[in-house]
């Protein structure tokens, strides 16, 4: 098997989905055919799946180290198998799993401005079918929800404090394999991210890339019966992914949503600054942490 020795992490809805897909133009990079396998937070996940939909998240999370190395054929030589899995961020403790059985393994985390991520997020189970309450409702709700043990996808406030996962991060892996990048970096220009973490990884650098586009969108659904039915994690969803392709298959979920996705409501401007006040020490800490600003709090 290869082990893979690159990771990478991240908030939610932070561009990770653009990442992968840019990795997998690179000829010295292994990327699992799923993007997410989320194994080394398996145990976190496990006590955390009290919301709609989130069993089915876990039925398709390797369960062992060897299920989870068959994703990385031993058959391909000569490449860095890689693991994108944005949940090893805020279950950090990750990090200790991640060590001992790949210990020479390198990590990139991908932050977003915490608010704008806890938005996105909210729109993205929206848009699957599984969030049926307003914004505002849904973040009053998830002190209950978190004690239900929903998912870390639902907490939307909770996810966004950043800077007690990176200290851990940093204290066990150490300074030099661990790089952390804004979102906005990224999106700004991908292709400077792209070839620090290659050059992070030690590979060429100079490999032609395609740009990715229009990945992941969030937005209202259109049909919420087509979002329940052909989005959402559930026994249907979770058969087909065992009898179609799976290349055919993210194709016609990407063509669904696509069609499905309407359009994206507005961030109430006073709602956003009220969550940004709820972050800013956190925030504060993260900028100490890089010694970087993030212009988050502008």
């Amino acid at each position: 098997m290869n082990k893979p020795r690159l990771i990478i992490g991240g908030a939610p809805k932070s561009g990770t989905t653009a990442i992968y897909y840019y990795l997998k133009q690179h000829p010295e990079l292994l990327l699992s055919p799923k993007k997410e396998l989320h194994f080394f937070s398996r145990i976190a996940l496990e006590k955390t799946a009290g919301g709609p939909g989130d069993r089915h998240v876990l039925r398709e999370v390797p369960s062992s180290f060897n299920e989870y190395l068959n994703y990385f054929p031993s058959e391909v030589r000569g490449r860095i198998a890689v693991d994108v899995s944005p949940s090893y961020l805020y279950h950090f403790m990750s990090a200790n799993e991640i060590t001992r059985l790949l210990p020479d393994a390198k990590i990139v985390f991908i932050l977003r401005n915490p608010a704008d991520k806890a938005f996105s997020q909210y729109l993205h189970l929206v848009g699957s079918g599984r969030e049926n309450l307003s914004f505002s409702d849904a973040l009053c709700c998830e002190k209950d929800r978190q004690q239900q043990g929903y998912a870390d996808m639902w907490l939307y406030r909770e996810s966004g404090f950043y800077a007690n996962a990176l200290s851990h991060y940093y204290h066990v892996f150490g300074q030099g394999r661990v790089r952390v990048y804004y979102y906005d970096d990224f999106r700004t220009n991908p292709e400077k991210v792209l070839r620090d973490i290659f050059s992070f990884a030690g590979i060429a650098e100079d490999v032609p890339l395609a740009p990715v586009t229009d990945v992941n969108r969030s937005g209202r659904p259109r049909s919420s019966l087509v979002s329940r039915v052909f989005l959402s994690p559930n026994w249907f969803t979770f058969l087909l992914r065992r009898i179609v392709p799976q290349g055919i298959g993210r194709l016609a979920r990407k063509q669904i949503k696509d069609y499905n996705t309407g359009a994206k409501p507005g961030f109430p401007p006073n709602l956003r600054n009220s969550l940004l006040e709820d972050f800013r020490d956190d925030i504060l800490r993260v900028e100490e942490i890089l010694g970087r600003p993030s212009g988050w709090l502008k």
